[in-house]
């Protein structure tokens, strides 16, 4: 007998229907009502904006800081006084400094220190500890790929490494008579333009529309990488000037290309030799730090590419011609405006080419009035008037009885410590006697280790001595004895404020609608 099968048990009734939440952009599908996608991204972008000012005031490492709460809150508060009143921050955070004290926070990420004995703290030596340079403000140039343009404390080392040896004391002193050359060379052009009676302009021939575009880039990174893949013709008929950029960049990758094939006919040339084959270098008229990268540097492979190479010399070649121009106009302004002054640099380099040979830069660095003049030119040149973002990424800072969080951008100001009435009392005269010695053969002025025009530290200017070495020969070839070859030079249509700094376009730039420093070359 078959036992029957028994029923199936009854099917349990579904759970009951609990709703999942489903995340608002989850909705957004094709048809969804277009007033619900804008309600839902404003709302997204409200509570953004809520949160990240929530955290730039109050939860911030730096928000106990103080500063103006606008600037804490955006940089569009940093964005309006440099690129739209052209360059303005740097007398806003003056400024703000006398409102707020020696430390200020100037934008949602950075500090600002107004003391300049902190300035050695700040700017040190790679012995003392790692120091960064802030992504956001290297890539104001948008040269990132540059020694100057380096992030990271180790890839900065390795990368200046390579030039430091072609601008040491050393090689500068090698290369002296092409600087000589280059300066007779000058002298006689400035001289062609007083027989034809023509003004000589002093500047450089870099506009000021151009630099103002380094706070457009600092603020807006990527408008560099879009300007790449814009063709140079397109760029060249918006902004003509930009074609000599171009050009120097062209003829900087033409030569870094004729460099690498030179080299590699030159292995080939050794791979047929038999036996070992010793390094050799390669025959060039004129070297180069180029070659000297190229062919006798410990850089990998991966940083000789032609692009880089090409960022690395570009930079060098637009800080060297801006700064140094800058420096040597506003010296021979003051100079000229200053007859005290230039009769006294006169009789001292009178004096100087009494001898049959002319003075090389060492001889001229040891005349007291003129390295007095070439460190006042300095103090009121500044080397650069934007301030120099710093960060020490494993270790925290201490400024009186503040501690600054390691990781945070600190910056400092060059033409605040030159214009300090503390150190230099009267700032902004030129008294080339504050830097001479005291009565009975004192020691330098005390001074001195607050003149930072080249800043200082494991970043400070790598062409220091290749610009101290063209403004000695440059000063003495202008103002030595007529009879030896020197210029008569007066002051066309320029006065003070043709020199007097009120932009910064990460170099000092006067009022606008200034010619620059114009004189006339008399016969």
């Amino acid at each position: 007998m078959t036992t029957p099968t028994p029923p199936p048990p009854p099917t349990p009734p579904p759970p009951p229907s609990i709703p999942i939440p489903i995340p608002i952009p989850l909705l957004l599908t094709p048809s969804t009502p277009l007033p619900l996608i804008l309600l839902t991204l404003s709302t997204t972008l409200l509570l953004y904006i809520l949160l990240l000012s929530l955290h730039r005031l109050y939860l911030s490492p730096i928000a106990q800081f103080p500063g103006p709460r606008l600037a804490a809150l955006t940089f569009w508060y940093e964005f309006w006084f440099d690129v739209v009143r052209g360059g303005r921050y740097t007398w806003r955070i003056a400024e703000m400094h006398g409102e707020y004290g020696p430390i200020i926070r100037i934008n949602p990420h950075e500090l600002h220190v107004l003391d300049p004995h902190f300035h050695a703290q700040l700017y040190v030596a790679p012995s003392t500890r790692r120091t960064d340079k802030w992504a956001w403000s290297a890539k104001m140039f948008g040269t990132t790929h540059a020694s100057v343009g380096t992030s990271a404390h180790n890839l900065h080392r390795l990368r200046r490494s390579a030039l430091n040896p072609f601008f040491s004391r050393r090689s500068v002193s090698r290369l002296e008579p092409v600087i000589q050359r280059t300066v007779d060379g000058l002298c006689e052009r400035m001289k062609g333009f007083g027989e034809r009676g023509e003004v000589v302009g002093l500047n450089g021939a870099f506009a000021a529309d151009l630099s103002r575009a380094t706070h457009l880039m600092k603020q807006f990174g990527w408008l560099y990488t879009l300007l790449t893949l814009i063709p140079q013709r397109v760029v060249a008929l918006v902004h003509p000037l930009t074609q000599q950029l171009f050009e120097l960049q062209n003829g900087i990758a033409r030569q870094i290309r004729d460099i690498k094939a030179s080299q590699h006919d030159s292995r080939v040339r050794d791979s047929d030799q038999e036996g070992p084959v010793e390094k050799r270098e390669l025959q060039h008229d004129h070297p180069t730090i180029l070659h000297d990268m190229l062919c006798d540097s410990n850089l990998p492979a991966a940083e000789l590419s032609d692009a880089r190479l090409t960022e690395e010399a570009f930079t060098l070649v637009g800080a060297g011609t801006v700064t140094t121009a800058y420096t040597l106009a506003t010296t021979v302004y003051h100079l000229l405006a200053n007859e005290s002054s230039l009769r006294a640099l006169r009789t001292e380099l009178a004096a100087q080419w009494d001898r049959d040979a002319a003075p090389r830069w060492a001889d001229l660095e040891q005349l007291p009035y003129l390295s007095a003049v070439v460190s006042e030119g300095l103090r009121l040149s500044y080397g650069v008037s934007h301030r120099l973002p710093r960060i020490s990424p494993d270790e925290p800072l201490r400024f009186h009885d503040w501690i600054i969080p390691a990781g945070t951008p600190v910056s400092m100001t060059q033409m605040f410590i030159h214009n300090d009435a503390s150190l230099f009392p009267a700032p902004l005269s030129f008294l080339p006697a504050r830097w001479l010695p005291g009565d009975g053969g004192a020691p330098a002025p005390a001074q001195k280790k607050f003149l930072v025009p080249f800043s200082r530290g494991s970043r400070m200017c790598v062409g220091m001595n290749l610009a101290y070495a063209e403004i000695y020969l440059t000063l003495a070839a202008l103002f030595k004895p007529v009879e030896a070859g020197g210029l008569q030079l007066r002051l066309f249509e320029t006065d003070e404020t043709d020199v007097a700094v009120v932009h910064d376009f990460f170099n000092p730039f006067p009022r606008l609608d200034s010619k620059g420093v114009r004189v006339l070359v008399q016969k």
